[in-house]
């Protein structure tokens, strides 16, 4: 290891007292249960800082000091069994615990054999070698930058069905491998889910796997609890009952269902005695009703009523029609497992759906606006009327004849009788003038027959205006 690099954190040292990025110093406190920064186990692996700590070991950061890479070294070291000494040895608290001591490290060497098998599997993490040490067992693995399951969705807020369902299609591929090969992991939980920088997703901490051989599976340990609150399923309380791939398929669901809701189910034991878990739709949840029915029968506290193994639960998962969702986002986001984009928090949700909800508003007032501005003018707006065009058609008489229709007599005319009547009293008048004047006298004739011409054009066709002689 060079010195320029900080022991805890192997990132670039320059010389100074305390690291720039972690902090460490050689005056900072120390952990006794943690072996000290820059300690060699065994050559050529340095431990560096620690990763996590978990009931039956300790994860640290490892520096190969032949190929200058990072590893992630695994020490077996039970809280309930053994602890650590002043000169950094691991023992067991007692003779009485000295034997499962030595069987839970029997079986911690045992896994790492079995997980040797998976070196190629992208979903389970590779061991590149194992070794006794310092009274102990050490497992040597690959290191991937990334953060937990657990710890995503402490900062980010649960998922939404689409990236939950992604995420843990990658960890039942994982499962299934692992039950293939005769193991069960019996510590499914998301803190056990790694959710990797590059985009994998890798399942973590098979210290709590047996191997159960294709039979029905009984604990390697006697007198061992392995439990964690909301994620065991009850047979795995007892040592008596019977554990297999239905008990991973509970752990399974445990984990999905915090995914979603950003709860943990009741104990098991409680469930036992009284149910009181919820489906996630009552929780506000949005997911396909066939998921959620597979997913409750999963999480049933009665083994029979599970799934029997993690591919029966993969495939009524991926069978469930995203056609039964209530909702449906309009874009959907394809998310990466390494960083699962933040929308799938509540927090984040919450502001995607604000927005949303404002984007529409936003629009429909604008909309409304617009109308009732096109409707004022149009009220505003006066009607046009057209001027009568007068048009003056020189109209003759022979026009009128051509154009005119004959009325019928009766039909606005006058009667024959009332002609016939005019016709007699103009005569008489014509008779009487004629009385009037002298009949010898010369030159009468003529203004008489002029007289009579004028009746013929008054009266047309109707009277008899030939002249006789």
């Amino acid at each position: 290891m060079y010195e320029s690099f900080c022991p805890a954190c192997l990132q670039s040292h320059s010389g100074f007292a305390s690291c720039p990025h972690c902090g460490w110093s050689s005056y900072s406190a120390h952990n006794p249960a943690y072996l000290y920064p820059g300690t060699v186990i065994y050559p050529p692996y340095q431990i560096a800082r620690v990763l996590g700590h978990g009931g039956f070991g300790i994860t640290y950061l490892g520096w190969d000091t032949n190929l200058q890479t990072k590893v992630a070294i695994k020490e077996y070291l039970p809280r309930d069994f053994a602890k650590r000494d002043s000169q950094g040895q691991v023992i067991a608290h007692s003779q009485d615990d000295l034997p499962g001591y030595l069987s839970g490290l029997s079986c911690f060497l045992a896994e790492a054999r079995l997980l040797a098998k998976f070196q190629q599997h992208p979903g389970i993490v590779s061991v590149l070698t194992f070794f006794r040490a310092l009274g102990t067992g050490y497992m040597v693995m690959e290191y991937v930058e990334g953060r937990t399951l657990s710890h995503y969705l402490q900062q980010q807020g649960r998922l939404n069905w689409k990236q939950t369902l992604d995420v843990f299609m990658h960890v039942m591929d994982a499962l299934r491998a692992v039950h293939a090969a005769g193991l069960l992991h019996r510590d499914v939980a998301p803190d056990n889910i790694y959710l990797c920088d590059d985009g994998r997703i890798k399942l973590l901490d098979f210290g709590a796997a047996e191997n159960h051989l294709g039979q029905i599976t009984q604990t390697l340990r006697s007198n061992t609890l392995i439990a964690k609150q909301g994620f065991t399923p009850p047979e795995q309380y007892q040592d008596s009952e019977p554990q297999g791939p239905w008990s991973d398929v509970y752990g399974v669901a445990a984990s999905l269902y915090y995914c979603l809701t950003g709860l943990s189910p009741p104990n098991a034991l409680d469930r036992l005695i009284n149910d009181t878990l919820k489906p996630p739709s009552a929780l506000g949840v949005i997911m396909p009703f066939d998921a959620e029915r597979t997913l409750m029968s999963a999480l049933a506290t009665n083994p029979l009523q599970r799934p029997q193994s993690v591919e029966s639960l993969q495939a009524q998962l991926s069978a469930a029609s995203p056609i039964q969702l209530p909702h449906q986002l309009t874009k959907t986001v394809r998310i990466q497992p390494s960083g699962l984009s933040s929308i799938g928090s509540d927090k984040q949700n919450r502001i995607f759906h604000a927005g949303r909800w404002l984007f529409w508003g936003s629009t429909a007032i604008l909309l409304l606006t617009l109308l009732f501005s096109l409707a004022q003018k149009q009220v505003a707006k006066k009607p046009t009327t057209l001027e009568p065009l007068e048009i003056s058609i020189p109209v003759t008489d022979e026009a009128i004849d051509k154009h005119v229709p004959d009325e019928p007599i009766g039909s606005g005319s006058l009667s024959a009788e009332e002609l016939n009547r005019q016709q007699a009293a103009a005569l008489q008048r014509f008779e009487e003038n004629s009385r009037r004047q002298k009949p010898d006298q010369p030159g009468r004739a003529e203004p008489q027959t002029e007289h009579l011409q004028s009746l013929c054009a008054e009266w047309g066709a109707t009277m008899d205006c030939k002249n006789k002689p």
